[in-house]
């Protein structure tokens, strides 16, 4: 009976789910963000798909694909000069320095550009990945609760 299972190489892997599969890699949540705020920069009418939960007319609440603005992660300060909050998703501040949950960046919105292509190489390099992969975690516990 030995002699069968010398010939197998076997493994303890399992397949993964089809849901783990098809959700995204928590780089490419912060680069898809990151390409969604440059989208807005260049044209302020700029929308993605998401999916909402929209009245079907007769009272139901209905899963539909629809455009929609993304929300902006770049803001004014008092003094006029524009600061850059960076996200993972929607709700979690994705900060560089933990008592920093934002960037300086000048007095424009190309400033704010320049910064945006500046922090996307840094991501794309994999320098953010840990910072990035905590705020997943954080992400998975909210979802379970």
């Amino acid at each position: 009976m030995e002699d069968i299972f010398m010939e197998l190489k076997l493994s303890d892997k399992r397949k993964p789910l089809r849901a783990e599969t098809r959700r995204p890699k928590p780089r490419d949540v912060v680069l898809g963000g990151i390409d969604n705020q440059l989208g807005l920069i260049a044209d302020p009418s700029y929308k993605v798909s998401r999916y909402r939960y929209v009245d079907d007319g007769e009272g139901n609440k209905v899963k539909r694909m629809v455009a929609a603005k993304p929300r902006q992660w770049w803001f004014r300060d008092e003094s006029g000069q524009y600061l850059l909050e960076l996200r993972y998703g929607s709700s979690y501040i994705l900060a560089l320095d933990d008592n920093k949950p934002s960037i300086l960046c000048g007095d424009s919105l190309d400033d704010v550009v320049d910064v945006l292509k500046h922090v996307r190489m840094m991501v794309d390099r994999g320098d953010l990945d840990e910072r990035i992969l905590a705020l997943k975690e954080k992400a998975k516990r909210r979802e379970r609760s």
